[in-house]
């Protein structure tokens, strides 16, 4: 029995008890009710030796099988019982537990009273006491049970005030935590743990500024508490005051350069906001104290191959393989560190040794890789054997491979993937969307129309979908109506996507509506510097008159681009004499 039910005395003993055949068989207990077989004399002797009678005993026992049973008025009296007879705190907090289930007023004060008696310096029973004052919203009696138990809290070397804070929580109103709090703490103006009980209740009742005033007020009464700093920068972020928190990071990590928990989170911070250099060095700065941390020389593999610093993420990867820690993660990073660095032979070493979470993918880099050196048929032989090893994943690795082929330029046979994969799976709608789209390779609009239909009668939200037709109609056909009433779905569920918003100004320039058309582009490029973007918005530019915004588009989204090669066509359509009289 867990020595939460019973103090150690009593548990061995616990068999003591003799119940008469016939009462056995009534109760029936379940294996986890059943009591030890009946003892011998000499057990008996011993109980009585150690005080316990057989009344005790058998008040525990009924109590227990009563409170498993769900019977919590019967485990009650029985573990109350018991309590004052053995003089035992455990047993009293099993009846106060009992009597706060039954939420029974009257019960929970006469166990806890007597819990008390039994234990007048125990923490737990002012802290359940005060609970169930807070519950019926009596707050006057609850401060005097929290103010002991912050006394008691204090002695025993515990912060009380944050019991209590959270303990506040029970109370419905907002103002009257925070006023419990400020009368809490009125009497302890220099107490810390005060400030900072009242900066979270404070929080949790969204008074931001006050919570932020009593976290500061506490860090300056306990400079370099991390537990106030932590809180303090989280405040800031659940307001959204991302550089106001970031500030105050930069300023303890300055004040304690070496508290590993605060430049993980600064490192990780500068992470989320793509300072990856920055984070680096921070990770860096970590690793000089503990030069085989794993989840620093994890963290500083993955910054230094986001960097593109090969030598260095094959460094930090392979020293962190060394401390045999994370080996899956280890091999499947070298292994793109050396697909990186143009040694498939080695990166497939790697993958090859991949096992786990990463396994998957890692087989599937091995078959990219394979195709791209020419071993077309190996690539798609393991993809096969995946697809049958990994049934759950099987439409996935269709589209794998149908792309892999596109991607060495064997369209018809990444067309006989999908249709192989639509054979056997024919309401997908990932396979009939991709082939779709593949259908265009062969000016098959009638494919690319029949599939993306079946895909929006089975989902008439499916925003990608219906641009995707909405788009070829106005692009490849005049049916400009059908294909802006498509759009216009599309942009009603995703209404901040290039995409769609790019979609939409394209239907709106073949409709002749240019000055809406541009306002979609124009929206559409300030969120995506696409060339085919561009494209458009160039286009209607032109179509307006005006060439030489139409210019400055273009040349600037094929300075970023190159070889773009719609926005190449475009270009070449319209390379004649501008308004200037110069020539582009």
């Amino acid at each position: 029995m867990h020595s939460y039910y019973l103090r150690a005395p009593i548990v061995p003993l616990i068999g003591l008890l003799v119940f008469g055949q016939g009462a056995a068989a009534a109760t029936q207990p379940s294996p986890s009710d059943q009591v030890a077989p009946p003892p011998a004399p000499a057990d008996e002797a011993q109980a009585e030796a150690q005080g316990l009678t057989p009344d005790m005993i058998y008040s525990v026992l009924v109590g227990q099988v009563a409170r498993q049973r769900g019977d919590h008025r019967m485990a009650v009296t029985h573990f109350l019982h018991a309590a004052q007879l053995a003089g035992d705190p455990e047993l009293a907090e099993l009846a106060a537990r009992s009597a706060v289930a039954l939420a029974d007023e009257t019960l929970i004060q006469r166990t806890i009273d007597a819990w008390l008696e039994i234990a007048p310096d125990s923490i737990s029973a002012y802290q359940i006491a005060a609970y169930t004052r807070l519950d019926a919203q009596d707050i006057p009696g609850a401060l005097a049970y929290l103010r002991r138990l912050i006394a008691l809290s204090a002695q025993a070397g515990e912060d009380g005030f944050v019991r209590a804070a959270r303990l506040a929580q029970k109370l419905k109103a907002p103002e009257q935590r925070l006023a419990l709090m400020e009368t809490l703490t009125a009497g302890e103006p220099q107490n810390p743990d005060g400030w900072f009980a009242r900066a979270m209740v404070a929080a949790g009742a969204e008074r931001h500024e006050e919570a932020i005033a009593a976290a500061e007020k506490a860090l300056e009464l306990r400079p370099n508490w991390n537990e106030a700093r932590v809180f303090l920068i989280q405040i800031h972020l659940s307001r959204g005051e991302r550089q106001k928190a970031r500030d105050a990071l930069e300023t303890f990590v300055e004040q304690t350069p070496d508290e590993r928990s605060l430049r993980t989170l600064y490192a990780q911070m500068l992470v989320e906001d793509k300072e990856f250099e920055r984070a680096r060095e921070v990770f860096a700065y970590l690793l000089t104290a503990e030069p085989k941390e794993p989840d620093v020389l994890f963290a500083l593999g993955v910054l230094s191959l986001q960097l593109e610093d090969l030598a260095a993420a094959r460094d930090y990867f392979g020293r962190l393989r060394e401390t045999g820690e994370r080996r899956d993660e280890s091999a499947y990073y070298l292994g793109q560190v050396e697909e990186l660095a143009d040694n498939p032979e080695a990166a497939s070493g790697w993958y090859e040794k991949v096992s786990g979470e990463h396994a998957l993918d890692a087989q599937v880099r091995i078959a990219r890789l394979q195709a791209s050196q020419g071993e077309v048929e190996a690539a798609r032989e393991r993809l096969h054997r995946l697809r049958d090893r990994v049934s759950g994943e099987a439409v996935t690795l269709y589209l794998i491979e149908a792309e892999i082929l596109r991607d060495i330029d064997l369209k018809r046979e990444a067309m006989a993937v999908y249709d192989a994969a639509i054979e056997r799976h024919p309401d997908n709608a990932d396979l009939l969307y991709s082939r779709a789209l593949h259908a265009l390779a062969f000016n098959r609009l009638d494919i690319l129309e029949q599939d993306l239909r079946r895909v929006i009668d089975k989902d008439p939200e499916h925003a990608d979908a219906l641009n995707a037709l909405g788009y070829t109609l106005a692009d490849l056909t005049d049916r400009y109506q059908e294909a802006y009433d498509l759009i216009a779905r599309a942009i009603a569920l995703k209404p901040d996507d290039a995409a769609v918003l790019d979609s939409m100004g394209w239907v709106l320039y073949r409709l002749g509506r240019l000055e809406e058309a541009e306002r979609y582009l124009r929206r559409a490029h300030e969120l995506s510097a696409d060339g085919e973007i561009a494209a458009h918005l160039g286009e209607v530019l032109w179509a307006m008159g005006e060439r030489d915004g139409a210019w400055r588009i273009w040349e600037a989204a094929l300075a970023a681009d190159p070889k773009h090669e719609y926005l190449l066509r475009v270009i070449g359509r319209h390379r004649v004499t501008s308004n200037d009289g110069g020539t582009h």
